[in-house]
């Protein structure tokens, strides 16, 4: 396994976190107002492409995009005493993410065969 696309796909995810943060006007990703209704969502379905387009280890592309939110809410919020609550919901939050790509994983792998 290379780690070229994981390391695009975090830059990507961070990069998501921070325009929906910004577009939110808020410190946090998980404080705006569209985000369990859009920008959660989202990043569900964008799992779910980036779990096809891996070959092996395809939930990892779930985990990579939700804990993309963590460094956000580093740099923008400070962290501060909070920040284990904070992990904890990512990892919660993450657990979706990573089933449905790693699933779009292995569908892939079975349709189109291995593409690694």
């Amino acid at each position: 396994m290379t780690t070229r696309p994981f390391l695009v796909l975090t830059i990507l995810s961070v990069g998501y976190w921070t325009l929906v943060a910004s577009l939110a006007k808020t410190p946090e990703p998980w404080d705006a107002e569209d985000y369990w209704t859009l920008a959660y969502p989202l990043s569900i379905l964008m799992a779910a492409v980036a779990g096809a387009a891996f070959d092996r280890r395809a939930w990892l592309a779930g985990l990579v995009l939700t804990m993309g939110q963590l460094p956000v809410l580093l740099v923008q919020s400070g962290g501060g005493p909070m920040i284990a609550v904070g992990l904890l919901l990512l990892v919660v939050l993450a657990i979706p993410a990573a089933i449905l790509s790693g699933c779009s994983g292995w569908l892939a792998r079975r349709w189109c065969g291995s593409l690694g």
